[in-house]
């Protein structure tokens, strides 16, 4: 009876033994995908190569099903291969501190086709900018009278500053163009209370600009996000470059579930509230399973593919958007950047933007130019009302000007029309539907 029983035992050791063996051969795609996804993750650096790698046949079907009152013709075929046939390339370092951002560097260059069109760079403090103006006007023909008109005010004579001139030219020629980050953002700050009078918040002001929000502290969110809503991995061909293919099946509501409690937290203050009470509930999202490609060689990602068309009721055509993992590049500061002279520019943007925004100085202001706001100023107060503009609205917008100008104004009712009389300039308003001021005579009405 030995024998049986050796055999008995053999045969449940096999059976358990095969059992094991197909039970991790399940589990072996979605181990080595969360192993790829954990590295890449925990790199501080690399390499993205953006593109969209779709034919135009089917794109066009996707945003024909995604928007079907979207006009045809709004995109020339040769666009859109235009469009298909280019890619961007982000690249990042996050310095060897995590909790802190002052040794990040990135770096972001668009390529159009085979043009390398425009890169920018940021590192300590600073943005570095170049295009290939030239090559961009080849392509973009329309581009080149702007150009040369820009490069004509560049004398000096067309309010183009002194101090700007060297980095608009070396702009222009593709050279680099340096731009302090900080000096930018307190200009951009003055700017706003000159115009405005309120020193409160503005871009350079932390209590306006977003918290401390690392792009680690953003992809450890989106890599939670993904490990919660995987419900299988798939394991498809294999790619002599790429290696692995590797199909993930998301419960998207589950993704959707993640972010939506993960999101806010990044944020503080007004920004966080907002999220808060902008991100649809999740219940709101629909129970929605999609398909994301991976593929991994060697323990490394190498692509990531995304059809946007699953998120369609009816999925038609195809939009994939895909990244490429690249080996990381330094991101170094260029030698030979030209400084731009930030405040000689807002010094210069300066007047027109504040009167763009004021209107002329007060003691500029004549009769023509305020009977304009008047009609303005009346016709908003008519549709608040929801009543036609007439002269019986004249009272509650008179207040408006009290002490407008540094000069006896006077504006009064003369039948259905406004007279205002400024010293001795009176012009004679009839009232217009749209608030356009297009019926203005000179003298009294």
């Amino acid at each position: 009876m030995r024998l049986p029983r050796l055999l008995a035992g053999g045969m449940l050791a096999a059976v358990l033994t095969g059992t094991a063996a197909c039970g991790l051969q399940a589990a072996e795609p979605k181990l080595e995908l969360r192993d790829a996804m954990s590295d890449f993750a925990a790199g501080r650096a690399g390499t993205l190569q953006l593109s969209l790698p779709s034919s135009a046949d089917d794109v066009r079907a996707f945003a024909e099903a995604a928007d079907p009152s979207a006009r045809d013709g709004e995109m020339t075929d040769d666009d859109l291969q235009q469009l298909l046939s280019s890619s961007v390339e982000l690249g990042y370092d996050f310095g060897e501190d995590r909790d802190s951002d002052a040794d990040d560097a990135s770096r972001f260059v668009v390529h159009l086709e085979d043009l390398d069109a425009a890169e920018v760079r940021t590192l300590d403090g600073l943005l570095y900018v170049r295009a290939d103006v030239d090559g961009l006007a080849e392509k973009f023909p329309e581009m080149q009278p702007d150009l040369d008109t820009f490069r004509a005010g560049l004398t000096g004579e067309d309010g183009v500053p002194a101090e700007t001139v060297d980095a608009a030219t070396a702009l222009l020629d593709g050279e680099w163009v340096s731009v302090d980050v900080q000096e930018y953002l307190d200009s951009v700050q003055a700017l706003m209370e000159q115009m405005t009078g309120d020193a409160g918040a503005a871009p350079g002001d932390p209590a306006a600009s977003l918290p401390d929000v690392s792009s680690a502290e953003m992809r450890d969110l989106l890599g939670a996000a993904l490990k919660g809503a995987v419900s299988s991995v798939e394991r498809r061909e294999t790619d002599d470059e790429l290696g692995d293919h590797l199909v993930a099946h998301l419960d998207l509501r589950k993704a959707y579930a993640t972010l939506r409690s993960g999101l806010p937290e990044l944020f503080t203050g007004e920004t966080a509230d907002a999220l808060e009470q902008q991100l649809p509930p999740v219940d709101e999202v629909p129970e929605k399973h999609i398909d994301v490609s991976f593929w991994v060689r060697d323990g490394d990602l190498t692509r990531v593919e995304l059809d946007a068309a699953q998120f369609l009721d009816e999925p038609a055509g195809h939009l994939v958007l895909r990244a490429d993992v690249r080996a990381p590049e330094e991101i170094t500061a260029p030698s030979d950047a030209v400084a731009l002279d930030v405040a000689a520019l807002m010094e210069a943007g300066m007047s027109p933007a504040q009167e763009a925004v004021e209107g002329p100085p007060a003691e500029e202001l004549d009769a023509y130019t305020i009977a304009t706001w008047i009609d303005e100023d009346i016709a908003v107060q008519a549709y608040d009302s929801g009543v036609e503009p007439s002269v019986d609205l004249l009272s509650d917008v008179v207040p408006y000007y009290d002490g407008l100008v540094p000069k006896t104004l006077d504006v009064t009712a003369v039948g259905g029309r406004v007279q205002v009389t400024v010293d001795d300039e009176s012009v004679c308003l009839t009232l217009s539907p749209d608030g356009y001021g297009e019926d203005i005579t000179d003298g009294p009405c």
